[in-house]
């Protein structure tokens, strides 16, 4: 990569208008992260490519693609909005199925970045598998890779790892620096929330070798998670040292790296009661949060600040930050629940105050005295009644949209699935036939996943995990491996044990049958169907998962159907 603006540059000095030149270039300084040399070039090529024939059309969309990625990153919302539905539109008609998938892959970055939505970007990134499928284009599946596992990371969710991983293999197969510095820092975000903390350096290091040889920004992004690894390594001089540096940098990053980094430093001069340095850096990011409006870890500064507040023994306004974290950080559902309790406590200040200031009045009148008492108790007996009343329309109300939310997860998830194990056919990326020359090797990193990747498929296409007698030397002995290799593979790749990894299986299985309206096996059949032992272990890890009991389950996904079923007057 590091040269081949050089080149481009070279050819654009004999001739400014080639659009070709101009096209790569742009491209070139998205995937080296410099978004203001993107916008540069991307709006030149806009300018030459006005015209109405079929090349022009198919250059312009480049242009709006290159344009729409480099403001969304820059945080320019509308012109990214603007760009990014243009590039779409003239791509659908078109039919240009490489543009479509590059351009909802931007949507899923806008989304992720402007709204911290991680759903609806969930939801471009399938979309733009869909259309990769058609295109054959190789590279965007392998981006979509790591854009899948990063959209995890920012949930917390480890279960992004196999998806760093492969763009991460695909990477160094293709020999494609983007690719492995994408596959390599997603990787080493997994393994730093899995707290497999010299696994993460080891990733990356060779991001930072792969950043530093082709000159791509970020670096504060870089050195951030260089930094955060080695402080959980007590590393802390070196640590520090890269704290530092990450800021250096700052005008050449992306604003949520730089917030993050502001968040991340101050929490490590927090451990050293470097309280002053601490809350300098929290109020830089308060600022750069003001300025440029973020999204993208804004509850994790409210958070760092609470903290801050708090271990400063300044209370009110360790309190303040953390509703705004709690605001910031609730999901829909939380949000729901938080509503609801605010509008009692609202409804109930107000029949409170009402009543105290009439017993006030008729304190006055000895002999209204006790009538104000029953009165008083009568208003508060409304109330919890009320209240009661209105929690369970709540509660109601919330198990349905529990359970819609699964079933629609339930649904896509299994698109998605099917849409990626199409498309590894098609291009040939299955990571079992691209590792099998590991098959003599011990379990390194490449042998454990393609023994991960077997053992998913008898999970997924076998359904092994039925067998109530299912044990790890059965397992061991139908992937013709050892009960010690099986065990630190599962570990290695989900963070579970053996049992956690097989009982999470089976109660997904059980969320997916209860998801059918239609269904309606007794709970202890599908228990036992499913290799649960016990219906107390069933309706345990079922409730963990969902939130609700599995006959709460049952009856909400009913009266969904119902009302589905019920015509709207």
């Amino acid at each position: 990569m590091k040269g081949d603006d050089t080149k481009l540059i070279e050819i654009l000095k004999k001739d400014p208008d080639n659009i070709s030149a101009l096209k790569n270039i742009g491209m070139l300084y998205l995937y080296k992260e410099d978004f203001h040399k993107a916008v540069y070039y991307g709006k030149h090529l806009e300018k030459l490519s006005s015209g109405s024939d079929k090349t022009s059309r198919y250059y312009r969309t480049q242009a709006h693609i290159i344009l729409g990625q480099a403001y969304n990153m820059l945080g320019d919302r509308k012109e990214a909005f603007i760009n990014l539905e243009l590039g779409k539109t003239i791509a659908i008609e078109e039919k240009n199925d490489s543009a479509l998938g590059s351009i909802y892959n931007g949507l899923g970055l806008y989304t992720t970045n402007c709204y911290k939505d991680y759903y609806t970007a969930l939801k471009y990134y399938f979309k733009s598998l869909e259309t990769v499928k058609h295109s054959n284009y190789r590279k965007l599946y392998s981006i979509l890779m790591g854009n899948l596992s990063l959209n995890y990371y920012l949930r917390k969710d480890t279960t992004g790892l196999k998806y760093a991983l492969e763009c991460y293999h695909l990477g160094h197969k293709s020999n494609d620096v983007y690719l492995i510095r994408i596959g390599s820092t997603t990787a080493a975000y997994m393994y730093y929330l899995r707290h497999d903390y010299y696994k993460a350096l080891d990733y990356i290091k060779e991001s930072e070798a792969v950043i530093i040889r082709n000159d791509i920004n970020d670096r504060t992004n870089l050195y951030n998670i260089y930094a955060c690894i080695l402080s959980k390594l007590n590393r802390n001089t070196e640590a520090l040292f890269f704290f530092k540096k990450a800021l250096t940098y700052c005008n050449l990053s992306q604003q949520s790296s730089i917030l993050n980094a502001y968040i991340e430093y101050s929490r490590f001069l927090m451990k050293r009661k470097r309280y002053a340095d601490a809350l300098n850096l929290l109020r830089q990011g308060e600022e750069y949060i003001r300025k440029n409006n973020i999204v993208i870890n804004k509850e994790e500064f409210y958070k760092a600040m609470s903290e801050y507040f708090e271990q400063t023994r300044q209370f009110d306004k360790a309190l303040k930050y953390n509703k705004l974290y709690q605001k910031e950080n609730d999901s829909l559902f939380n949000t729901e629940k938080e509503y609801i309790i605010s509008d009692i406590q609202t409804r109930y200040g107000m029949k409170t105050l009402e009543a105290n200031y009439n017993k006030a009045q008729f304190e006055k009148a000895q002999k209204e005295k006790a009538l104000l008492l029953l009165f008083v108790i009568f208003i508060i007996i409304l109330i919890i009644a009320g209240a009661l009343f209105y929690l369970y329309r709540r509660k109601s109300r919330l198990y349905l949209a529990i359970a819609k939310q699964n079933q629609q997860s339930v649904y896509r998830e299994q698109l998605l699935e099917q849409q990626i194990e199409e498309l590894k056919k098609r291009t040939n990326h299955s990571i079992s036939a691209s590792l099998s020359k590991y098959t003599g090797s011990s379990l390194s990193g490449e042998k454990g996943l393609d023994l991960f990747n077997s053992l998913e498929t008898l999970m997924r296409k076998e359904h092994i995990y039925i067998d109530n007698m299912l044990t790890r030397e059965k397992v061991a002995e139908l992937l013709n491996t050892n009960r010690t290799y099986l065990s630190q593979v599962i570990n290695e790749q989900t963070g579970k044990t053996f049992t956690q990894y097989i009982n999470e299986y089976r109660t997904r299985e059980a969320v997916k049958q209860l998801s059918d309206p239609q269904n309606d096996i007794p709970l202890k059949v599908l228990s036992a169907n499913l290799g649960f032992n016990s219906m107390t272990t069933f309706y345990n890890l079922f409730q963990n998962m969902v939130d609700l009991t599995p006959t709460q389950y049952r009856t909400s996904v009913k009266t969904l159907y119902k009302q589905k079923l019920t015509p709207t007057r």
